[in-house]
């Protein structure tokens, strides 16, 4: 049971990670939404500190998506027969590459890029 409640807890701590990064809000930011230090939120993403439920309403809320984000997928679900964990873990990087492109580099061009 305590591997499967770490596993648990990196999950929804790459979710958070994923959706704060993915609102472009930096941890400083988000630790003072929730009234936490950077430290903490780091805790939380890396899923070395369990969210608390108050917390995590309070996480939903400035995340702007419902609390249960945060365990979509999150126990015994597969992602086209890869684990989900996995899966996220993928879209996180993704989701961080992205935010290093410069507007502008694709000329005026769209790019779509479909993930899932």
């Amino acid at each position: 049971m305590p591997d499967q409640a770490n596993a648990v807890d990196a999950f929804v701590g790459q979710r958070i990670r994923m959706r704060r990064e993915g609102l472009r809000m930096d941890e400083k930011n988000f630790g003072a939404a929730l009234g936490v230090s950077v430290a903490q939120v780091r805790s939380y993403e890396q899923g070395t500190g369990r969210v608390c439920a108050t917390q995590l309403l309070t996480m939903a809320d400035v995340l702007q998506v419902h609390f249960s984000f945060f365990f979509e997928d999150a126990l015994g679900a597969t992602d086209g027969g890869k684990d989900v964990s996995t899966s996220m873990v993928f879209r996180s990087r993704i989701v961080r590459r992205w935010r290093i492109i410069r507007p502008g580099l694709w000329g005026g061009r769209t790019l779509v890029l479909s993930v899932g």
